[in-house]
């Protein structure tokens, strides 16, 4: 769901299913989320970026046998929008000015729970943490 966010009424940690959030960089992740805290998503997209290879395939198991993930490796929003059960909605404020931002918002699909989602992430998470520990391995190899 790729839904424009209206943040008029209520802050965001008061939407409905909401589990995190991402502004300007800025990341937060609240329960269910809270496998990815600690990831280093500057230098996975900073490492990925270095060798060529921005566009990050990974091949992982939710449960449902395995299927291939594709995402820009610098881009948090899709790289949590890959979970199963959770939508990255993009929030942009209307009538910003030009020095304004955006990111997106981390809600739960209707129906699911944050253990299904706590589950997928620590997956997701086991999951980067091994293709970071790829991309140090090219970069080191670059470097020689």
């Amino acid at each position: 769901m790729q839904d424009e966010y209206s943040d008029q009424t209520a802050p965001v940690e008061e939407m409905p299913g909401y589990v995190g959030h991402v502004f300007d960089e800025f990341v937060v992740f609240e329960e269910g989320l809270k496998p990815l805290v600690g990831f280093d998503f500057s230098r996975y997209g900073r490492l990925a970026d270095e060798i060529g290879l921005p566009t990050r395939l990974i091949e992982i198991d939710f449960g449902h046998g395995a299927q291939a993930i594709e995402f820009e490796a610098y881009s948090i929003n899709e790289i949590i929008a890959s979970l199963p059960f959770v939508d990255a909605i993009y929030d942009c404020p209307p009538n910003q000015g030009p020095a304004c931002g955006a990111g997106h918002i981390f809600v739960l699909d209707e129906g699911h729970n944050l253990a299904e989602v706590a589950a997928a992430a620590k997956i997701l998470r086991s999951a980067l943490d091994a293709d970071l520990a790829s991309l140090e391995n090219d970069d080191g190899e670059l470097s020689r």
